[in-house]
């Protein structure tokens, strides 16, 4: 699954779209169910009178006259059946979409309508692993994760990152979350940490090495991964760690298990 983009497409507002368009799909499938039974109906009158041409052609063989006339029909009945038959794929093909859209935003609107169950469900980060690979050693003096820490438990349906990282060939300009691919956010490298001015104090950009971002949690169905990049000011990107997360659940006992 993809995870949603930073948007609380969880509000009031979104949920009465999801009913509108939820209604007016819903509207539309009785009379595209209307008009499948017409063209099936009209395909098999097609049929019948294809099969009463066929009929009337062997009859009608030793007449050259009448059987050129029955010939010419037969193909007129032939080009209508499959006139028919080409206009029934394209209804059916409209029908099964237009369910499928009716079903997706049906779905849409039952997370909607459960959006503050899903807020209250915890998620816990089980692993934070470090990836930055030994080539970009020598790309970074060094970065690190200031919060959340392992075995962190999310309750507000929002994870809050904080930390630092410090260019060596180039000034880190900003970092960016990632899932299966996918960009959610980036956010700029300009924050003050004092520790990591302390550890580097001949490097003027250490100074401005702190990030900081949430990314929205709540309503993932299962463990998921998010990737942590930098991107520097030479425009190379760096891998720096990612950050593997899992829904709980709360037992009627007040603990907490894994689902």
């Amino acid at each position: 699954m993809r995870l949603t983009k930073l948007a609380n497409w969880l509000s009031n507002g979104d949920l009465e779209r999801y009913r509108l368009q939820a209604q007016q799909a819903q509207a539309k499938l009785p009379k595209m169910q209307s008009e499948l039974e017409k063209l099936s109906h009209d395909f098999q009158q097609a049929q019948k009178k294809l099969a009463q041409a066929k009929a009337q052609l062997q009859i009608n063989q030793g007449f050259q006259i009448e059987l050129g006339e029955t010939q010419q029909q037969l193909q007129q009945v032939q080009t209508e059946a499959q006139r028919y038959k080409k206009e029934l794929f394209e209804q059916q093909k409209q029908f099964d979409t237009t369910q499928a859209q009716f079903k997706h935003i049906q779905q849409k609107l039952a997370q909607a309508q459960n959006w503050p169950q899903q807020l209250k469900t915890p998620i816990q980060i089980t692993e934070i692993k470090k990836t930055l690979p030994k080539k970009d050693f020598e790309t970074l003096w060094g970065f690190g994760i200031i919060t959340p820490n392992v075995d962190f438990t999310i309750t507000t349906g929002a994870i809050l990152v904080k930390g630092w990282v410090l260019g060596k060939k180039a000034q880190a300009q900003t970092v960016r979350v990632k899932y299966q691919n996918e960009s959610l956010l980036e956010t700029p490298v300009q924050l003050r940490r004092p520790i990591v001015i302390q550890q580097y104090p001949d490097i003027p950009s250490a100074s401005k090495s702190g990030f900081e971002f949430s990314v929205a949690v709540a309503s993932i169905p299962a463990e998921i991964e998010l990737s942590l990049e930098a991107l520097l000011t030479d425009k190379t990107v760096v891998s720096l760690c990612d950050f593997r997360l899992k829904p709980l659940t709360i037992e009627s006992n007040d603990t907490q298990s894994l689902v």
